[in-house]
């Protein structure tokens, strides 16, 4: 096996579904491999290393963020001519060898959605990584089939370069459901409310949950998320609803309580590489998921949740399914399997 080093400056960020996967994959890789056959190379600055058994971790480098992933982590691996194994879309760009995990390319197939400064210039520095990567020799990963025919599609990369790890949902058994939610949300009670958990980005499509409530107001709808998606509805004219519960950012804990005591957990998004929230959302007990009507929606999902029209804000919510359908979903995916998937690129 050649030498690599995994890109650990995802240990340094706020956990969203691409840090989960990162990290996810790294804690199983470190069961699987020999003790010092991989290391993962972090800021010296940086402490809160979890607890590895095999994966060798080094620090190494003072500088911060891209420039610590650009310089230092491109320095490090070119100087022991080492293979990158890069999990979060972005490569050394001057030495880009060995695996990148490209999650969507949103950036590239809706620049409809990225219309800020600063949505501009990611869109920009993502856009350049991936031609980088089409344009190297790296191995490619990507989440979902649908995304790997995204990828082909604007990248023109051939498809034998490109391997699909699945995210997974095991990471939700070792968060401990909170007991006292309700209390804490007593405008909510158990059984008796729709959940969703949004932003503002453009692709989230936060406006349909919005129309949802409006059309369906004997339901309940309770919504998690910063503390910008009240105003932003009130901004569009949605301020008065009674039946919208804006919870605010909610831990881990209490989020599982409101996923497994939820009607149906929402996910109308516009555009993903895979969409884990609906999957985590039924491993915490949910008896109910209604998604996007998607390719990317039907690969992940299949038979077992409900399909909304994303783009219709007319919607009418329909009656739950079997919950034992909805729980068989959790049989595909696995984040030891795909740690063991990875494992065989290297």
């Amino acid at each position: 096996m050649e030498a690599y080093v995994i890109d650990g400056l995802f240990l340094t960020q706020k956990i969203t579904g691409i840090q989960r996967y990162a990290y996810e994959i790294t804690m199983e890789l470190d069961k699987i491999v020999l003790k010092n056959t991989l290391e993962i190379l972090v800021p010296e600055s940086f402490e809160n290393i979890p607890d590895l058994k095999n994966i060798k971790v080094v620090r190494y480098g003072k500088k911060h963020g891209v420039l610590w992933q650009q310089i230092d982590f491109a320095r490090y691996v070119r100087m022991h001519k080492m293979q990158c194994i890069c999990v979060t879309n972005i490569l050394p760009l001057f030495y880009p060898h060995g695996i990148i995990t490209i999650h969507d390319v949103s950036y590239k197939a809706n620049p409809r959605f990225f219309t800020s400064k600063r949505d501009r210039i990611s869109a920009l520095w993502h856009r350049l990584n991936y031609w980088c990567a089409a344009h190297s020799s790296m191995k490619i990963v990507t989440v979902s089939e649908f995304s790997k025919s995204e990828i082909i599609k604007y990248y023109k990369i051939a498809s034998e370069r490109i391997t699909v790890i699945y995210n997974a949902w095991q990471h939700m058994n070792r968060i401990k459901a909170a007991s006292d939610t309700f209390e804490r949300y007593p405008q909510l009670a158990k059984g008796s409310y729709y959940f969703s958990m949004s932003t503002l980005a453009a692709n989230k499509n936060f406006k349909w949950i919005l129309y949802a409530a409006k059309n369906n107001p004997d339901e309940q709808f309770a919504i998690a998320g910063g503390g910008k998606l009240k105003g932003a509805a009130e901004a569009e004219g949605f301020a008065e609803l009674p039946n919208i519960r804006f919870l605010g950012y909610v831990s881990d804990e209490d989020a599982k309580t409101l996923m497994a005591n939820c009607k149906a957990f929402l996910f109308p998004t516009l555009y993903e590489g895979f969409g884990i929230p609906p999957l985590e959302a039924v491993a915490c007990g949910a008896p109910r998921i209604v998604v996007s009507d998607t390719p990317c929606m039907h690969e992940i999902y299949g038979e077992n949740a409900e399909y909304l029209n994303p783009r219709d804000y007319q919607v009418r919510l329909q009656m739950p399914l079997n919950r034992q359908e909805v729980n068989s979903n959790l049989k595909k995916y696995s984040w030891k399997e795909s740690a063991e998937k990875l494992k065989t690129l290297l």
